[in-house]
């Protein structure tokens, strides 16, 4: 089952469009609520570009759950989809979102945003089927695992670190896919940390006469 989460207009058309039988949506027009997505095999968010807010919220749900989850963006020349997050064999949205600014990217101030809003989406039928295809490629991948998927690989082999992001440029209709490299001590997706990460505390937090049983 993928639990399916729109924010926008963009993004129900193409949850429209993959949504199956078993599968769920749930907007996050208002926010990410954990308590509101149900167990699932995997959670795709569609969203305006730059909701740092949700990608980040949809990290945490990802680890802590230990389910894979995937982001799409339409920017006004890009479609871009991922990072495909695995937790425990990939790069988290944060160690990419670090990446990305590395190299110079520099989203919509926070002064802009909150004065102006985020930007007006307008897109055409085919960018919904262009980011319904992005989406099922990465979901594939998760079924198909590839010749560099670390679960092929042997113990003396080195898994690659990093989630893929595919885009497709808008403009010049050419497609790329590149991996994401987890940044060192990340607190979300570092080995280090795995034990932050464990949901039960926060369960026995609900249920203090079973604090002693994983403490």
């Amino acid at each position: 089952m993928t639990v399916y989460l729109p924010q926008g207009g963009f993004a129900r058309a193409v949850a429209a469009r993959l949504a199956g039988d078993g599968d769920v949506v749930i907007p996050v027009d208002q926010g990410l609520v954990s308590a509101y997505i149900p167990y699932a095999d995997r959670a795709v968010l569609i969203a305006d570009p730059d909701q740092t807010g949700l990608r980040e919220d949809l990290d945490t749900l990802s680890f802590t759950r230990g389910m894979p989850s995937l982001g799409l963006e339409l920017l006004p020349t890009e479609l871009r989809c991922g990072p495909l997050v695995v937790p425990g064999r990939s790069a988290c949205y944060r160690c990419y979102d670090r990446r990305r600014r590395q190299h110079g990217y520099r989203p919509l101030p926070p002064e802009v945003l909150s004065e102006h809003g985020p930007l007006e989406q307008a897109y055409a039928h085919h960018h919904v089927l262009l980011g319904a295809g992005l989406i099922s490629l990465a979901l594939q991948t998760l079924d198909t695992p590839g010749p560099q998927d670390p679960a092929t690989e042997s113990a003396d082999d080195v898994a690659p670190i990093g989630g893929r992001v595919w885009t497709i440029d808008l403009v010049s209709g050419i497609t790329t896919c590149s991996p994401t490299v987890a940044v060192d001590r990340c607190e979300t997706c570092s080995g280090r940390y795995e034990g932050r990460r464990d949901g039960l505390p926060a369960l026995a937090a609900l249920l203090p006469e079973r604090r002693q049983e994983v403490a």
